[in-house]
């Protein structure tokens, strides 16, 4: 037989060893659900950062390609403005 002290009345208590084992068993069982949720909830910040980190990192990359496309795209039309104006100048001066 097992004694136990109430920790509210401070009294205490003999069980026997089916009744100690349930109580311990009640007892890891409380603090196992707690340690769970407390894991599954930092789980769920870190996988919710991770996600935001990445969503920046898609963002900034596209971003990126973005302005590389437009650098592209005014130096493509620059490069056509110059042929177009050269074309123009040579069509002018054969005319006279």
């Amino acid at each position: 037989m097992n004694e136990i002290i109430c920790p509210k009345c401070k009294k205490t208590f003999k069980v026997d060893e089916a009744g100690f084992a349930d109580i311990f068993k009640q007892v890891r069982d409380h603090q196992f659900e707690e340690e769970l949720e407390n894991r599954l909830a930092i789980a769920e910040k870190e996988k919710d950062s991770a996600v935001k980190f990445e969503e920046a990192n898609i963002k900034s990359s596209s971003q990126e390609e973005i302005a590389n496309k437009d650098k592209q795209l005014s130096e493509l039309k620059v490069k056509s403005d110059t042929v177009l104006a050269e074309k123009l100048a040579q069509k002018g001066s054969g005319n006279c």
